[in-house]
């Protein structure tokens, strides 16, 4: 990890720190709600706080194993939370500030995380795995009329 991903790891990982705090001071001081609700209705917390202990393992041990467990544990709530909650009222913004901060902190785990493999082998990799999704789709496509009929 060069200097300057680490300075923008970093930097990215307080602004998520900060988005962490302003939510859960919401609904637990706000709201009033108690742990467990705060757990059910804003899952992005504490799977953001799983990522952070993750890149801070990571940082300390330079295993990939860390940042990948990290990354994982947010993905679904960082980044589908752009496409499920509105982006009409003021709230909703703020709160899709805190999902685009997150799938910031996803792509540059990711960046670290896929690096070293270099970019050529993800590409093969992915192009491997598109050609073989579009070969199950054919087979799955041309028999299917077989068994309607």
């Amino acid at each position: 990890m060069t200097k300057k991903e680490r300075i923008v790891s970093i930097i990215l990982a307080s602004i998520l720190f900060l988005t962490i705090v302003n939510s859960t001071w919401y609904f637990l001081g706000i709201a009033k709600v108690s742990v467990v609700q705060w757990i059910v209705f804003n899952a992005c917390a504490p799977s953001s706080l799983v990522y952070l202990i993750g890149l801070a393992l990571f940082f300390h041990t330079q295993n990939r194993m860390w940042l990948t467990i990290a990354v994982v544990s947010m993905m679904f709530f960082g980044t589908m939370g752009l496409f499920v909650f509105p982006w009409s009222s003021e709230i909703d913004l703020l709160t899709q500030f805190s999902h685009t901060v997150m799938t910031l902190n996803i792509a540059m785990g990711l960046w670290v995380i896929l690096k070293k493999q270099g970019l050529q082998s993800v590409r093969k990799r992915i192009i491997d795995k598109r050609i073989g999704i579009y070969s199950i789709y054919r087979v799955h496509t041309s028999l299917t009329p077989c068994y309607l009929s």
